[in-house]
Protein backbone atom coordinates (compact mmCIF):
# COMPACT_ATOMS: atom_id res chain seq x y z
CA UNK A 1 0.00 0.00 0.00
CA UNK A 2 1.56 3.20 -0.81
CA UNK A 3 0.95 6.74 1.17
CA UNK A 4 -1.96 8.06 -0.81
CA UNK A 5 -4.02 4.79 -0.86
CA UNK A 6 -3.38 5.05 3.03
CA UNK A 7 -4.14 8.45 3.61
CA UNK A 8 -7.49 8.57 1.27
CA UNK A 9 -8.41 5.28 2.95
CA UNK A 10 -8.63 7.74 6.30
CA UNK A 11 -11.06 9.95 4.23
CA UNK A 12 -14.38 8.02 4.82
CA UNK A 13 -13.38 7.71 8.39
CA UNK A 14 -13.46 11.65 9.25
CA UNK A 15 -17.20 10.91 9.27
CA UNK A 16 -16.61 9.11 12.19
CA UNK A 17 -15.11 11.40 14.02
CA UNK A 18 -16.89 11.40 17.30
CA UNK A 19 -16.49 9.97 21.00
CA UNK A 20 -18.14 6.91 19.67
CA UNK A 21 -16.71 6.10 16.81
CA UNK A 22 -13.32 7.90 16.68
CA UNK A 23 -11.31 4.59 18.61
CA UNK A 24 -12.58 2.07 16.22
CA UNK A 25 -12.25 3.48 13.08
CA UNK A 26 -8.74 4.95 14.65
CA UNK A 27 -7.48 1.51 15.19
CA UNK A 28 -8.48 0.31 11.50
CA UNK A 29 -6.33 3.08 10.25
CA UNK A 30 -3.73 2.28 12.78
CA UNK A 31 -3.75 -1.37 11.86
CA UNK A 32 -3.58 -0.40 8.02
CA UNK A 33 -0.57 1.86 8.59
CA UNK A 34 1.36 -0.02 10.68
CA UNK A 35 3.12 -2.10 7.14
CA UNK A 36 3.99 0.89 5.76
CA UNK A 37 5.08 3.04 9.09
CA UNK A 38 7.74 -0.32 9.30
CA UNK A 39 9.28 0.43 5.54
CA UNK A 40 10.23 3.96 7.01
CA UNK A 41 14.04 4.87 6.76
CA UNK A 42 15.42 7.51 8.56
CA UNK A 43 17.67 8.51 5.49
CA UNK A 44 15.05 8.91 3.29
CA UNK A 45 13.11 11.05 5.25
CA UNK A 46 13.65 14.16 3.31
CA UNK A 47 13.34 12.47 0.21
CA UNK A 48 9.95 10.57 1.50
CA UNK A 49 8.22 13.99 2.85
CA UNK A 50 8.97 15.77 -0.75
CA UNK A 51 7.38 12.81 -2.71
CA UNK A 52 4.28 12.70 -0.78
CA UNK A 53 3.53 16.54 -0.34
CA UNK A 54 4.46 16.63 -5.10
CA UNK A 55 2.32 13.90 -4.99
CA UNK A 56 -0.34 15.19 -2.76
CA UNK A 57 -0.59 18.98 -4.72
CA UNK A 58 -0.38 17.14 -8.46
CA UNK A 59 -3.33 15.00 -6.91
CA UNK A 60 -5.35 18.60 -5.95
CA UNK A 61 -4.23 20.14 -9.08
CA UNK A 62 -5.48 16.92 -11.26
CA UNK A 63 -8.68 17.87 -9.74
CA UNK A 64 -11.72 20.77 -11.08
CA UNK A 65 -10.79 23.46 -9.53
CA UNK A 66 -14.21 23.83 -6.97
CA UNK A 67 -12.59 20.20 -5.31
CA UNK A 68 -8.88 21.10 -4.69
CA UNK A 69 -9.66 22.47 -1.41
CA UNK A 70 -11.96 19.92 -0.15
CA UNK A 71 -9.34 17.35 -0.84
CA UNK A 72 -6.47 19.20 0.43
CA UNK A 73 -8.86 19.87 3.80
CA UNK A 74 -9.85 15.96 4.12
CA UNK A 75 -6.47 15.20 3.31
CA UNK A 76 -4.90 17.72 6.36
CA UNK A 77 -7.67 16.20 8.76
CA UNK A 78 -7.00 13.03 7.99
CA UNK A 79 -2.87 13.46 8.53
CA UNK A 80 -3.51 15.71 11.64
CA UNK A 81 -6.27 13.30 13.13
CA UNK A 82 -5.57 9.78 12.22
CA UNK A 83 -1.60 9.80 10.41
CA UNK A 84 0.52 11.47 13.11
CA UNK A 85 -1.59 9.98 16.11
CA UNK A 86 -0.88 6.35 14.33
CA UNK A 87 3.12 7.38 13.85
CA UNK A 88 3.24 8.35 17.42
CA UNK A 89 1.85 5.60 18.59
CA UNK A 90 3.87 2.99 15.99
CA UNK A 91 7.77 3.83 16.81
CA UNK A 92 9.65 7.01 17.39
CA UNK A 93 10.89 6.61 13.58
CA UNK A 94 7.89 6.89 12.79
CA UNK A 95 6.94 9.70 15.28
CA UNK A 96 9.97 11.72 13.91
CA UNK A 97 8.37 11.60 10.26
CA UNK A 98 5.40 12.36 11.37
CA UNK A 99 7.21 15.41 12.80
CA UNK A 100 8.90 15.98 9.51
CA UNK A 101 6.15 15.76 6.97
CA UNK A 102 4.18 18.02 9.35
CA UNK A 103 6.49 21.09 9.16
CA UNK A 104 7.20 20.54 5.37
CA UNK A 105 3.32 20.55 4.86
CA UNK A 106 3.49 23.99 7.19
CA UNK A 107 5.69 25.21 5.63
CA UNK A 108 4.73 24.75 1.88
CA UNK A 109 1.25 25.49 3.10
CA UNK A 110 0.82 28.08 5.45
CA UNK A 111 -2.18 29.28 4.90
CA UNK A 112 -3.22 25.21 5.91
CA UNK A 113 -1.35 24.35 8.39
CA UNK A 114 -2.14 21.94 10.83
CA UNK A 115 -1.27 20.67 14.63
CA UNK A 116 -1.16 17.04 14.87
CA UNK A 117 -2.21 15.66 18.43
CA UNK A 118 -1.68 12.38 20.28
CA UNK A 119 -4.57 10.05 20.57
CA UNK A 120 -4.98 10.54 24.28
CA UNK A 121 -5.33 14.50 23.55
CA UNK A 122 -7.51 13.87 20.87
CA UNK A 123 -9.81 11.70 22.85
CA UNK A 124 -9.86 13.83 25.87
CA UNK A 125 -11.19 16.74 23.32
CA UNK A 126 -14.51 14.65 23.27
CA UNK A 127 -14.96 14.91 27.04
CA UNK A 128 -18.10 17.31 27.99
CA UNK A 129 -17.40 19.35 31.60
CA UNK A 130 -20.14 21.14 32.89
CA UNK A 131 -20.00 22.73 36.18
CA UNK A 132 -16.72 20.83 36.76
CA UNK A 133 -18.39 17.54 36.58
CA UNK A 134 -17.24 15.38 33.36
CA UNK A 135 -19.67 14.46 30.98
CA UNK A 136 -19.69 12.33 27.81
CA UNK A 137 -22.11 12.19 24.49
CA UNK A 138 -22.67 8.61 24.68
CA UNK A 139 -23.51 8.45 28.21
CA UNK A 140 -26.29 10.96 28.08
CA UNK A 141 -28.11 9.71 25.02
CA UNK A 142 -30.27 7.68 26.48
Amino acid sequence: MDFFELLTGAHPYLACFDYDHYPACFQTFEDAARPWFDTLEPARFDETAEEILSGAEARWKARPFWERGDLMRRDKTALALFFAPAAARHSETARAFAALLQARWNGRFPKNRFLAGDYDKIMQGFDKDFLGIKLRKSENRE
